[in-house]
């Protein structure tokens, strides 16, 4: 997986796709800031999101790279919106 370090602060950003992308989440991945930590665990999916793009056509979003784009599937976090897809 590929998380980038937020500018500015001790954080971090994880845009990511895993087997729920498209059917359950958005179709282009959902996003998770991560804060630092001292213990070295980052990632807690109930606080993944879906970007702006998805309620929006007028924001553009970046897309997740191969490298986390998982095969399994997380159903933490929000999901998708019938209305919200197609932007």
């Amino acid at each position: 997986m590929v998380v980038y370090r937020s500018v500015g602060s001790d954080g971090y950003f994880l845009p990511f796709m895993d087997g729920t992308t498209g059917e359950e989440s958005y179709s282009d991945g959902r996003y998770l800031d991560l804060p630092s930590s001292v213990d070295g665990r980052l990632v807690d999916f109930n606080y993944a999101y879906n970007p702006y793009c998805a309620y929006n056509p007028n924001w553009s979003c970046p897309i997740p790279p191969s490298e986390s784009r998982l095969t399994v599937s997380i159903i933490a976090g929000e999901k998708t919106y019938g209305d919200a897809e197609g932007h």
